[in-house]
C-alpha cells in the first residue's frame, strides 16, 4: 500500500473513532434535545429478515439497515451502489457486466439475496437494478443458513419488500442523466377495501451505458396484496416481474488496465466483444404467499410459498490471453440458454412459553424446496483474435460458428427441519439458539437420455448467540454461526466418482453495540472459514476434491450519528486478512481473491434550517485487491467520492446526484484471469418526481 493510501486509512479510521467515541460521550445530551430525531439509514425496528422473529437490536451478529430513503438518498443505480455503505462489503461489478450478483462479497465471501424471508435462487441476476419495490435491506454479516438454507459464506442481503400500508397515495418521478439515461418510476398504494390493500411498483428503463454500443432495456412491476381476513388471519401476496435486454459485455483485458501494454491506457468505454451478437436477455416471475394464522394468544401458523423462473439466453464472447504484443487479445465464445423453475414450501409455528423464571420464544419450521434447472450450450468455434489499438468486428449480420456442447438438466429436491429458540434469561440478557439438518437429492441427466447422474446429501448447521444490554444503550453481543451451499460441489466429480461434500462456512464474532436515539454504532471482531473448499485433484487434475480452505478474520467499526437537528453523520472502517489455509491449487498461504484489507465509508447529510433543501455528500474506499486467489494481478486501490442535492417543494421532488465526481479510473474483478470491468466513470443523474 502506498504511504498516501495508508495515511487515508489512518486518517478515515481516526475520524471513525473519534465519532464514535464522541457520541458515547455526548449522546445522552443530544437524546435530550433530539429525542423525536430517528436516524436516517439504520432504522433498528422490526424483525430480522421478515420471519427470524428476532428484533434486529438482539440479533447476535452485526446487522447494517439500508432503507428505501437511503438508497434514494444515495442515487443507487443497483444493489451494488447500496453496498458502497457497508464498510466490510465488496459491491462488486458495475451494472454493465453480466450477472451482478455473482461478485457482491461480504467480509471476503459471496453474499446471498433473501426476499421476504425466503432464498431466492438467481432472481437477482436478471436485474440488479430492480430497487423499485424494495423497502429496506438489512445486510446480515457472516454465514447463517440456519433458518434460510444454502447461504453464501459472507452473509445475507435480506430483501423487505414494499407493503400496503392501509392508505391512499403515490409517487412517479423520472430520471435523466449521464450516457443518454432515461428511467419512469411509480408507486402506488391503494386502500381498496376495509380488509383489502393493494400496492403496485414499476419503472421502466431505456438507457445507454458508458461502454460503447452497450444499451440496457429493462423492466420490473410490483403487485402487492395485503388482505384481513378477521382478527385472527393476515394473508400476503407478492408478485413482482423483471426483464433486462442488454449486451454480454466481456469487460477490458489486463494489459492497459491493471498491468501495462506498452501502448497507454485503453479507454473504458471500449468494447472487444462482438457488439451485434453479444446479446443478454433474462427474465424472471415470483410469486410470494403467507398467511399468519394466529391460534392462541402466543401462538402463530404461517404457510409459505414461493414459485419463481429464471429464463435467459444470450452469446458470449470471452477474452482469453493476450498474444505477444500485448494489445492483440484472443478470444473465444459459446451461445446458452437456461431455464430453470423453483419452488419453496414453508411451514412455520411461532410462539412464546415460560419455563420457570425464563421466557422463550419458539420458531419451529419445515422447508420443501423443488428445483428444475435446464442449460443448453453450444461453443463458438471460429472467434478471432482482436486488437485493442483498432478494432475490427468479425460479424455483422451473421455469427460465429456454433457447435453442439451439451443440453442437461440439474435437479434438485430438498427437505429440512429447523428450529430457534429466543430465551429471555433476564430482562437484560438474551440467548439465540438453533440448528438446521437438511435433507438434499442432486442429480443431472443429459436431454434425451434417461441416465442420471447424482447424490443424495445431509448436512446439519447450527447458530448460538447471545446479547447483554449494559445499560444506557450500550450491549455486547457474540456467537457462533454456520452456513452450508451446494452451488459448487452439487456439479462437480472426483475422479473415483465419489460425491463431494457440501460447502460449509463458520463464524465467530464478538461485538460491541451503541444505540442511544441520535446515534447507533457497532464495533465487532471476527473470524470465517471456509471449509470443505473446491480444490484440484493433485493426481487428476480434470477433477477436483473438496479439501480446500480459507479464512478471512476482521475488525469491522459502523456508526450513524445524528449530530442535529439538520445534520446525520455515518462512518464505517473495516479491515479483513484473508488466507488461503489449505489448497492443492499452488495458492496455499496467499490472500484470497477479490478482498481488499482495508475498506472505509464516509456519509453526511445537511438539511439547510428553514428551507427545502438537503445537501449530502459521501466517501467509498477500498485498498487494493488481488484479482483472483493467489493472483500476482493486483486491482489498484480507489476511492470513490460522491455529493448531491435534493429539493422538497409541497407535493414536488428534485433530486440531483453526481457520481465519482473526481473521474476515478478503477477495475473490478471479472470472475476470471484474463479480464476487468471498469468502474462507473462520473456521471450524473437528475430525478424529478411527485406525490400525493
Amino acid at each position: 500500500m502506498s504511504s498516501r493510501n495508508s495515511f487515508a486509512i489512518r486518517g478515515v479510521s481516526a475520524a471513525v473513532i473519534f465519532t464514535l467515541a464522541t457520541a458515547a460521550a455526548h449522546g445522552a445530551e443530544r437524546d435530550r434535545d433530539l429525542d423525536e430525531v430517528i436516524v436516517t439509514g439504520s432504522k433498528f425496528t422490526g424483525d430480522f429478515g421478515g420471519k427470524s422473529g428476532i428484533p434486529l437490536e438482539k440479533v447476535p451478529q452485526s446487522v447494517q439497515v439500508v432503507d428505501a430513503d437511503a438508497i434514494s438518498d444515495l442515487g443507487a443505480q443497483s444493489i451494488g451502489d447500496v453496498l458502497r455503505v457497508v464498510p466490510s462489503a465488496n459491491p462488486g461489478s458495475s451494472r454493465v457486466s453480466a450477472y451482478q450478483s455473482f461478485s457482491l462479497k461480504m467480509r471476503g465471501y459471496i453474499a446471498d439475496q433473501m426476499r421476504n424471508g425466503i432464498r431466492q435462487r438467481y432472481y437477482e441476476d436478471v436485474d440488479a437494478s430492480a430497487l423499485s419495490n424494495i423497502e429496506r435491506i438489512e445486510v446480515l454479516k457472516g454465514p447463517s443458513g440456519v433458518l434460510y438454507g444454502q447461504s453464501g459464506v459472507g452473509g445475507i442481503l435480506s430483501i423487505i419488500t414494499k407493503q400496503p400500508d392501509g392508505k391512499f397515495g403515490a409517487q412517479l418521478s423520472a430520471t435523466v442523466g449521464s450516457h443518454s439515461q432515461k428511467m419512469i418510476t411509480g408507486d402506488f398504494r391503494v386502500p381498496v377495501s376495509e380488509n383489502l390493500g393493494m400496492r403496485v411498483t414499476g419503472e421502466i428503463e431505456r438507457s445507454g451505458t458508458f461502454i460503447d454500443r452497450q444499451d440496457i432495456d429493462r423492466e420490473n412491476l410490483g403487485f402487492t396484496l395485503r388482505y384481513q381476513f378477521n382478527d385472527r388471519a393476515i394473508g400476503h401476496l407478492v408478485t413482482e416481474y423483471v426483464e433486462r435486454r442488454t449486451q454480454r459485455y466481456p469487460g477490458l483485458p489486463i494489459p492497459g488496465t491493471v498491468a501495462t501494454n506498452g501502448n497507454g491506457n485503453l479507454s473504458r468505454s471500449l468494447y472487444l466483444g462482438e457488439p451485434t451478437q453479444d446479446v443478454l436477455s433474462a427474465d424472471a416471475p415470483l410469486v410470494q404467499a403467507w398467511v399468519d394464522v394466529k391460534l392462541s394468544d402466543n401462538w402463530t401458523f404461517t404457510p409459505r410459498l414461493q414459485y419463481q423462473e429464471f429464463n435467459s439466453e444470450f452469446t458470449q464472447i470471452r477474452l482469453r490471453a493476450p498474444q505477444a504484443n500485448l494489445t492483440t487479445i484472443n478470444r473465444n465464445g459459446r451461445w446458452g440458454r437456461e431455464d430453470d423453475s423453483y419452488t419453496i414450501g414453508q411451514l412455520d409455528l411461532s410462539g412464546s412459553f415460560q419455563t420457570g423464571a425464563v421466557q422463550h420464544k419458539l420458531l419451529a419450521g419445515y422447508e420443501y424446496d423443488l428445483e428444475r434447472s435446464r442449460f443448453t450450450q453450444y461453443n463458438l468455434t471460429n472467434v478471432t483474435p482482436i486488437s485493442v489499438l483498432a478494432p475490427v468486428y468479425a460479424y455483422d449480420t451473421s455469427g460465429p460458428t456454433r457447435v453442439f456442447a451439451f443440453d442437461t438438466n440439474f435437479d434438485t429436491d430438498a427437505h429440512a427441519l429447523y428450529l430457534q429458540d429466543q430465551i429471555a434469561l433476564t430482562d437484560r440478557w438474551d440467548v439465540v439458539g438453533s440448528v438446521r439438518h437438511s435433507w438434499l437429492k442432486i442429480w443431472s441427466r443429459d436431454v434425451g437420455s434417461t441416465t442420471k447422474t447424482g447424490t443424495s446429501i445431509e448436512n446439519t448447521i447450527w447458530q448460538i448467540g447471545t446479547t447483554f444490554a449494559l445499560g444506557n444503550g450500550l450491549s455486547l453481543y457474540g456467537g457462533y454461526s454456520t452456513g452450508f451451499d451446494v452451488e459448487g460441489s452439487g456439479g462437480a466429480r472426483t475422479a473415483s466418482g465419489e460425491p463431494l461434500k457440501p460447502e460449509e462456512s463458520e463464524q465467530y464474532e464478538a461485538g460491541l453495540r451503541l444505540s442511544r436515539g441520535v446515534f447507533q454504532g457497532s464495533l465487532s471482531v471476527f473470524q470465517i472459514k471456509r471449509i470443505n473448499a473446491l480444490t484440484t485433484d493433485p493426481n487428476d487434475p480434470d477433477f477436483v476434491l473438496n479439501v480446500g480452505e480459507q479464512r478471512v478474520r476482521g475488525v469491522e467499526l459502523q456508526g450513524d450519528w445524528q449530530l442535529t437537528r439538520d445534520w446525520n453523520l455515518s462512518a464505517g472502517y473495516a479491515r479483513l486478512l484473508s488466507k488461503i489455509t489449505r489448497s492443492n491449487d499452488g495458492d496455499e498461504g496467499l490472500r484470497l481473491g477479490d478482498v481488499p484489507k482495508h475498506g472505509a465509508t464516509l456519509r453526511t447529510a445537511y438539511a439547510i434550517p428553514q428551507q427545502a433543501l438537503t445537501l449530502r455528500a459521501g466517501m467509498a474506499y477500498a485498498s487494493n485487491r488481488l484479482l483472483t486467489n493467489g493472483s500476482s494481478v493486483v486491482l489498484p486501490s480507489y476511492t470513490l467520492l460522491d455529493v448531491g442535492a435534493s429539493l422538497k417543494v409541497k407535493s414536488l421532488d428534485i433530486d440531483l446526484t453526481l457520481a465519482n465526481l473526481a473521474d476515478k479510473r478503477y477495475f473490478t474483478a471479472s470472475g476470471n484471469t484474463f479480464a476487468v470491468v471498469p468502474g462507473d466513470p462520473r456521471s450524473v443523474q437528475l430525478r424529478v418526481g411527485t406525490r400525493w
